[in-house]
């Protein structure tokens, strides 16, 4: 038996266009402060939900058939009762709770048992510091995904959050927003007493919060204290978890039916439509590209981005050389959000992938050169270019034409007599200096292999 046991309560913040039970557009972090609200979703008396938001019911069944959950075709919202300043209603709409089916019940992902997964609504974001509710996110629909505590190390919960998340992008169903989570922690030298640690916001932070929950925890049993089953807080800046309350119980929160909502019924065409548009996921492309001999960078570059992928999966398709495409990306995507010390949800919202799409085919077909695809990408990645018409107006295409490039090695070697000179005393390198000369007379245009082989055909006639 492992001497540590950590379970989760992942809250995913899901990306639909409107919120779970009215039409207010659902924000993003840059709307401003309760401006996507309305009488439902902040909880005004004698406001009524609307019908459940389809999307969102799609989404939490997409997350049940990725852990072979079993999918529950009849279920309906109960109130969740709790008195708290994010929820205005004073109760949660959830499909959860005693004698309910959830949306999807048992399976597993990478090795952890998944208890339950269910669709509910997000309360509104609460500032205890200031005491302000923004209610923008009150009603936006999350999937609730609850896993088994079988978590043993730190490093196996890194891991599994970090596919857990990919998963998730690779649906196209994670909101900026991200996800939240509620993390379960005991250990061995307590027999096991559970402490939950309540709405962890990034995976980074679920991962330290529990280890620094593990720490308090083996402390105070060194001590000869008992580790209470309470609800703790966990504290970024200082790195702690502080107390909140008491751990409260199924019976604290008095789930009562929701009697404005109907029964929800799905049927066999609805699941297997869905399960028939799951996509791969990382693990499975991990597999599948290492075929083309990749370094393991390489190979997690190109499946850590979604936008990457379906890049790379267009190579696949269209049968483009998949080395030299997936170096190409891996390289110069990286390159480039190095220099602008970004990550690659930047990239993401740069939503350049068409114009990508396009500046690969490009360059494996051989009408521009690395160069030039060097610099264009430079330039899409600050503004969106009609990448074809660029290299029109702008005279990139490569220079294959072998007359001229001829004749711009005849002129090279003639300005240059010192590397000529060079070369015949067996300095091989100093013809990368020709090389340069006619690469920058035709603003790297010329094909690069022809300069090469012209120029050692005409350094022999000298």
């Amino acid at each position: 038996m492992s001497d540590i046991k950590i379970g989760l309560e992942i809250h995913v913040h899901l990306k639909t266009k409107e919120k779970l039970f009215c039409r207010c557009a659902v924000p993003t972090s840059q709307t401003q402060m309760n401006r996507t609200i309305c009488p439902i979703c902040t909880g005004q008396p004698g406001s009524k939900p609307m019908l459940v938001n389809k999307a969102a019911l799609q989404a939490v069944t997409q997350i049940a058939l990725l852990f072979n959950s079993e999918i529950s075709k009849k279920m309906y919202f109960q109130r969740k009762h709790y008195t708290w300043p994010d929820m205005p209603t004073g109760y949660q709409r959830t499909i959860s709770g005693p004698n309910v089916q959830c949306n999807g019940m048992g399976g597993e992902f990478l090795g952890i048992g998944i208890e339950e997964i269910h669709l509910e609504e997000d309360p509104a974001a609460w500032d205890p510091q200031t005491g302000e509710i923004n209610y923008n996110r009150s009603g936006m629909a999350l999937c609730e995904v609850v896993t088994k505590p079988e978590f043993t190390s730190l490093k196996k919960l890194e891991e599994w959050l970090k596919e857990f998340i990919l998963a998730l992008k690779y649906l196209k169903i994670l909101h900026e927003f991200g996800i939240k989570s509620d993390v379960n922690v005991s250990i061995k030298e307590s027999g096991y007493s559970r402490v939950e640690i309540k709405n962890v916001s990034s995976p980074t932070n679920i991962v330290k919060a529990a280890q620094v929950e593990i720490e308090r925890q083996r402390e105070t049993v060194k001590k000869g204290d008992k580790i209470k089953q309470e609800t703790r807080r966990y504290n970024d800046e200082l790195e702690t978890t502080e107390f909140m309350r008491s751990k409260e119980n199924a019976q604290d929160y008095r789930f009562t039916p929701e009697p404005d909502l109907p029964i929800i019924e799905i049927d066999n065409e609805f699941i297997e439509e869905l399960k028939k548009n799951l996509p791969e996921l990382a693990y499975q492309k991990r597999e599948k590209y290492a075929k083309y001999k990749f370094d393991e960078e390489t190979i997690e570059v190109l499946v850590s981005n979604v936008y990457l992928t379906e890049i790379f999966e267009f190579a696949l398709e269209k049968e483009l050389n998949p080395k030299e495409v997936g170096l190409f990306l891996k390289r110069e995507i990286l390159r480039i959000l190095n220099y602008h010390t970004h990550d690659f949800e930047e990239l993401e919202k740069r939503n350049i992938k068409e114009e990508l799409i396009t500046l690969i085919t490009l360059l494996a077909k051989e009408t521009i050169s690395y160069t030039t695809a060097q610099k264009i990408l430079e330039i899409l990645y600050d503004k969106k270019i009609n990448v074809e018409e660029y290299i029109e107006k702008n005279n990139l295409k490569q220079v294959q034409d072998t007359s001229i490039i001829v004749e711009l090695v005849q002129k090279a070697l003639k300005s240059a007599p010192k590397a000529v000179e060079d070369y015949k005393e067996g300095n091989t390198k100093s013809l990368n200096f020709i090389v340069g000369l006619v690469m920058r007379e035709t603003k790297g245009t010329a094909n690069p292999q022809i300069v090469n082989k012209i120029l050692l055909e005409e350094v022999q006639k000298l």
